[in-house]
This record gives structure tokens, C-alpha cells and sequence, in this order.
């Protein structure tokens, strides 16, 4: 059988999931092959090659794409749709779409082959037995419990990606240790996903270091490695067996240094040590907001801007370079929220500042309290654009919202030229949003990005094709993707609820937020979950 994954887009980021897949289906003895909806005429792809089968891997910010694409090609030809990805998983009712025939909810590992098997003896029509599948015909869908064994799945199907010569000749590739994250962020999928698998087995697992290492071998064996970055959601929470035995042959047998994520309550001096040891150029640890109430109650992190600084300390100490990224325009707060927590990155500073715009996507629990308070509505304005994007929350006016946005290109400025700090946040991220502040980002990010954080020596062809490549995704970003000033809202600086006389001022309504997600992860861990 052919299975044709497709996606909507390439950058550096290999797409892990498609890749597992495609490993296991091949496995089985069928065919495979990668489409890209904005890198190539996948319409002509599909005609050629002939699939029997599209599995969609999306995210919530791919899904209008994803829709527009699917949609037109049902008008030329019908082929049976499977949709996974997080999105899938997150909202349900995708599967409402009449273009889609299933949708994959949690792990697709075993259930792709459930389904293809399904096809091919003709029972079509009874898809929705199988676990972890859905269709709008589906009656409650049962799971399977996680995968626990992970030194049981094939490695990944490095061809699918890296027969597109701009990802194969790339020198940066992608590993991975473990699946799961064990923390209950209310802005991210994990927290829902792990509700869902509730009694299913255990949420974080990790491979062997021998597996990891014979997969990074053959990797290296085929194609071209200069730098390696681990894509777990958090690599390593303590200090274990593991992480000694991957500090000790990680060097000696791939010495190949490499980026990791981690949270900063897990730092400390040893582990700190390990990872040097082992080849860490640089990593990945969140501020997401200075202001310690907000980080603890909204999002869920319990870490003070002391524990924050100590663990920047620790890093530095052992010359491993910070990427740190920071929310801006969470539900309820004001600008003087956000350019405390500039001035927190600027007192921290991290080798490579990243700022983002918080985005209510749909199944998380911010994402749901943004809609029920009625600031947000995803039907008037789905989230099919980039993370550095304008606030959709019509709880800010149309002067905040332009002000964040001008944040988020010119707060790397201002922490790695602490110098302009004054100018910049007290004029600039007043002006209008313009082409020579995104200029001004795109080039200090590339610059702190190639020397700081994923780093290995270029040739000069080379530079220009990372440019080339970075360059496209921010104008993606920021002129096909970026909201249309008419259409920000025309509202007052205070958030008004639609019931009358209840009236509250923005305050008032940032510690009713706060303290619903507190009370909702309360009631969580009371039930267990």
C-alpha cells in the first residue's frame, strides 16, 4: 500500500512524527513518500505517485492550510484522509470536516497499521473500531496505553526528509531520548494529552542511550551531522544513571556537541556538569513572564526570578549557551507586564532572547478560559499564523496589541544592547509596526542564533542558504501570515464582560484568570490526574 505523509511545511525543525511513521509502515512492507504543501505542487505529487492513503500531520497553526489544500483536492480525486498530529488530538471536532474520513488521537505508532490493514481487506466502513481512530460516525473511541518499550520502534525514516536536498545537505539534524513531559503548562498540549492517556501507562519514557546511539551513528554514517539538537520536550528532569552513561559515551562515541530543552527547577550544579561533559553547546529553559505570581498561577511554573537567575548562573558557569523564551500578552495583563519581563532578560542575559505572543489554542486550558470569558474567538480568528504574530485577545486595544507585536522584534535589541533599552521601550514599540523593525529582528536573531545556539561552521554557500531559508519562514511570518490593521479591535484599555452591570476593571479580571488555573491544576492532582 502507498502512504503519502504530508505537511504543511519544512523548516529546521525535522518533523519527528511522519518520520517514526513512515519507519513503521515501511516496516510492514508498504510505501511511502513526504508532501509539503508550501514547498511544492503536492496536488501534482498525489497524481503522479498514486497513494492509497494521506496521513495529515498538523498543528493547530497549520490547520486553514491544511483545510484549503484538502478541500480543493477533494474536488479532484477521493482518497481516504487520515488527520493526526497535535491538533487532531486537541480538538475533536475536526473530524466534523466532511473532507476528512478519520482523525488519529494521541500516539499513531500501532494505529496507522490498524488502519491500513482496514483498507486493505475492505472494511473501510468499520475504521472506527480501532483505537486511538475517529470518525464522525465513531461512538466513544477507546486508547491504547502509551508505548513503553521505545527501544522497540524502528529508527527513523531519514529518506522521507532528507531526500529534499535543502534538509539532507543541512549540517544541523535531530535526535530524540524520550516521549512525554511530565508538566501541566495550561498554553501547551502535553497538559490535555496526559489527561486523555489518564491510567494508560506512564507518561514520560525514555530509550536506552544505546539506542540513541546507534541511531545517531547511522545518521552520521548517511548523511551530513555538524550539530545535534535533541527534541524532547524536557531532556533531563534529575541527575540519574542515564545521564552519566550519556556523558560518559555520548563524547567518546558520537562527539558531536548538541542543544536540549530543560526547566529550570530541574538545574543544578551536577547536572549542569553532565551535560557539559557530554558535548551540551547550548540549551533551551523558559522565563515566559518576570512576574513571579504570573509564572506560578497562570502558567503553572514554580520558579522565582531568584531560582530563575541561579539556574542562568549555573548554565553559564559551565559555558553552556541560554536560548530563553518569553511570553508576551498573556490573557489580562498590560504592557507594563511585558517590558518587565524585557528588563527581567536584559538582568538574566541569555545568549539568544526569544519573545513570542501568547496564542489561545483551542483544548488548552488557557486557550478554553480565553473563549469562555469571551476575549477570544477562534471562528472569527482561527490561530494560522506564527507564534511571533499579533495578539488575537480582545482584551487588549488596538494600541497594545501593536506595542506587543513591536516588542517581540525589538526586545532582542534591547537585551543583547541594554543601551537602547530606554528608547526602545519607551518610543519605539509605540510606532506602527514596520518592515525595518521586523529587518532589525531577523538580522540579530540569525547572527545570535548561528554563533550562540545551534553553531558549526559554515561555508559561504552555506550562510547564504541558511539566510535563504530563515529569511523566507520570518517573511512568511510576517507579510503572508501577518493580521490586517483594520481587522485589530477598537476597544478601551479595560476589558468589559458582555453581562451588564459587571464591569471589571483588568486587574480584577488577571487574578480571576490566575486563579482558575490554579484551581483547575489543584483539582487535577486531587483526582489524581
Amino acid at each position: 500500500m502507498k502512504v503519502m505523509f504530508v505537511i504543511n511545511d519544512l523548516g529546521i525543525n525535522e518533523p519527528f512524527g511522519p518520520m517514526i511513521l513512515s519507519a513503521i509502515v515501511k516496516e510492514k512492507g508498504h510505501e511511502t513518500l513526504l508532501g509539503v504543501i508550501q514547498k511544492e505542487d503536492v496536488m501534482k505529487k498525489i497524481a503522479s505517485w498514486k497513494p492509497d492513503m494521506l496521513a495529515y500531520s498538523m498543528m493547530s497553526v497549520d490547520m486553514e492550510d491544511m483545510r484549503q489544500f484538502n478541500r480543493s483536492l477533494r474536488e479532484k480525486t477521493k482518497i481516504f484522509t487520515l488527520l493526526g498530529g497535535p491538533h487532531a488530538t486537541l480538538d475533536r471536532t475536526c473530524i466534523n470536516d466532511p473532507d476528512i474520513d478519520a482523525i488519529c488521537v494521541g500516539e499513531g505508532d500501532g494505529a496507522i497499521i490498524d488502519v491500513i490493514e482496514y483498507l486493505e481487506n475492505g472494511r473501510e466502513n468499520h475504521i472506527e473500531e480501532i483505537p486511538n481512530i475517529m470518525t464522525s460516525e465513531s461512538s466513544p473511541m477507546d486508547l491504547r496505553p502509551f508505548l513503553e518499550d521505545l527501544d522497540n520502534l524502528p529508527f527513523m525514516d531519514r529518506a522521507l526528509v532528507y531526500d529534499y536536498p535543502f534538509m539532507g545537505r543541512f549540517g544541523i539534524k535531530g535526535v530524540w531520548a524520550t516521549r512525554g513531559c511530565m508538566f501541566r503548562c495550561p498554553y501547551c498540549f502535553n497538559n490535555r494529552y496526559n489527561q486523555l492517556y489518564k491510567g494508560k501507562g506512564k507518561i514520560v519514557r525514555r530509550r536506552s542511550v544505546d539506542s540513541m546511539i546507534r541511531e545517531t551513528k547511522e545518521l552520521i554514517d548517511h548523511y551530513r551531522v555538524d550539530f545535534i539538537r535533541i527534541q524532547d520536550d524536557a531532556f533531563i528532569l534529575k541527575v540519574d544513571d542515564w545521564i552519566k552513561e550519556f556523558a560518559e559515551r555520548w563524547p567518546s562515541e558520537i562527539g558531536i556537541p548538541f542543544y536540549c530543552l530543560l526547566r529550570s527547577e530541574c538545574v543544578t550544579d551536577e547536572m549542569a556538569y553532565y551535560l557539559k561533559k557530554a558535548g551540551c553547546f547550548s540549551i533551551c529553559m523558559s522565563i515566559e513572564t518576570a512576574d513571579d505570581a504570573i509564572r506560578n498561577r497562570m502558567l503553572r511554573r514554580p520558579s522565582s526570578q531568584e531560582e530563575l537567575e541561579e539556574a542562568f548562573h549555573i548554565l553559564k558557569k559551565h559555558n553552556i549557551h541560554i536560548y530563553a523564551n518569553t511570553m508576551l500578552a498573556l490573557p489580562f495583563t498590560s504592557l507594563e507586564h511585558d517590558i518587565a519581563s524585557v528588563d527581567f532578560a536584559i538582568k538574566s542575559k541569555p545568549d539568544m532572547p526569544n519573545f513570542s505572543i501568547f496564542m489561545p489554542y483551542p483544548g488548552t486550558d488557557l486557550g478554553d478560559y480565553c473563549q469562555r470569558k469571551g476575549i477570544y474567538d477562534p471562528q472569527k480568528d482561527p490561530i494560522n499564523y506564527g507564534m511571533r504574530n499579533m495578539s488575537p485577545l480582545t482584551c487588549f486595544s488596538r494600541k497594545e496589541i501593536e506595542a506587543q507585536y513591536n516588542i517581540c522584534e525589538l526586545a532582542i535589541v534591547a537585551v543583547k544592547l541594554p543601551f537602547l533599552r530606554n528608547v526602545i521601550v519607551n518610543h519605539l514599540i509605540y510606532w506602527k509596526p514596520n518592515k525595518i523593525f521586523f529587518f532589525i529582528h531577523y538580522l540579530f536573531a540569525i547572527h545570535t542564533y548561528g554563533k550562540k545556539i545551534f553553531y558549526f561552521k559554515h561555508t559561504f554557500k552555506e550562510y547564504i542558504d541558511l539566510f535563504i531559508r530563515t529569511f523566507r519562514h520570518y517573511m512568511y511570518d510576517f507579510f503572508g501570515k501577518e493580521r490586517n490593521s483594520e481587522q485589530l479591535p477598537k476597544k478601551k484599555d479595560l476589558y468589559r464582560p458582555k453581562k451588564m452591570g459587571d464591569i471589571y476593571t483588568r486587574t480584577e479580571e488577571l487574578e480571576k484568570c490566575m486563579e482558575a488555573m490554579t484551581t483547575h491544576y489543584q483539582a487535577d492532582l486531587e483526582r489524581g490526574e
